[in-house]
């Protein structure tokens, strides 16, 4: 532990700090000076990225584990996604993402009733690349869980053919602005954001344009999203049970 602290913590050159809230510029910067420039440093960077060789299966594969007593079972289906480090693009996923959520809950749940809860989203650990997925995570009593499993990919196969209903891409589109709008106020969003645009080297002017590409996103942009992303040839299927 003292070998590895040492090692990450000995340069301050490979630090980034981020500082945001209601302050002013001149009174921090002395502070910074002491506290922040009085850290040992060597004076330039030598932390570097190293691949860890994440790869998602190159085809379909399931799983079952048989784990815990109580009468609940959770499935996660993934499916292999690497989209570019490009902020059109994740506003169309997100945008994908959110109408497959309330296709998924209002079919699994409202329609067959047989879903606790239920969750979409891109789940992609960059710089890292080769493991980037599309999750459907999704519980219900165990009795229901293939079935359920069998219609959701009955329903990404629909919406990759079908595309999206333009109904639903509007309401993502507008809780994506509201979102957004509320999200400008917070510091924890800045925070994020500013983090987010020194990894991928992105222009931080983007951050104040999102509006924009909220606006652009259309249901045939979604339904390529689905095409992309959801491909029916490399998923695979993990299936959580009581154990017998």
């Amino acid at each position: 532990m003292i070998a590895f602290y040492r090692d990450r913590f000995s340069n301050a050159a490979d630090f980034s700090f981020f500082m945001v809230g209601a302050f002013k510029p001149e009174e921090v910067i002395p502070l910074l000076a002491q506290y922040v420039g009085s850290l040992p440093s060597t004076g330039k960077r030598t932390s570097n990225f190293k691949d860890v060789g994440l790869h998602f299966p190159a085809a379909i594969e399931r799983a079952r584990v048989e784990k815990g007593r109580e009468p609940r079972s959770q499935t996660v289906i993934s499916f292999f996604a690497e989209p570019p480090i490009d902020s059109t693009e994740g506003e169309r996923i997100s945008a994908a993402t959110t109408v497959m959520q309330t296709r998924l809950r209002d079919i699994l749940r409202e329609e067959l009733g047989q879903t606790y809860t239920i969750a979409v989203g891109l789940s992609q650990d960059l710089p890292q690349t080769g493991g980037g997925h599309m999750q459907v995570n999704f519980g219900a009593a165990p009795e229901n869980i293939q079935a359920m499993t069998d219609r959701v990919l009955q329903e990404v196969q629909r919406l990759q053919k079908e595309g999206p209903p333009a109904d639903l891409v509007a309401s993502a589109k507008e809780t994506a602005r509201r979102g957004y709008e509320t999200s400008l106020k917070e510091n924890n969003y800045w925070l994020r954001r500013l983090q987010t645009v020194l990894m991928y080297g992105t222009p931080v002017g983007e951050i104040l344009t999102r509006a924009g590409r909220i606006d652009a996103v259309t249901p045939a942009g979604v339904q390529d999203v689905y095409k992309k992303y959801f491909p029916m040839e490399r998923y695979t299927v993990i299936t959580l049970v009581p154990a017998q």
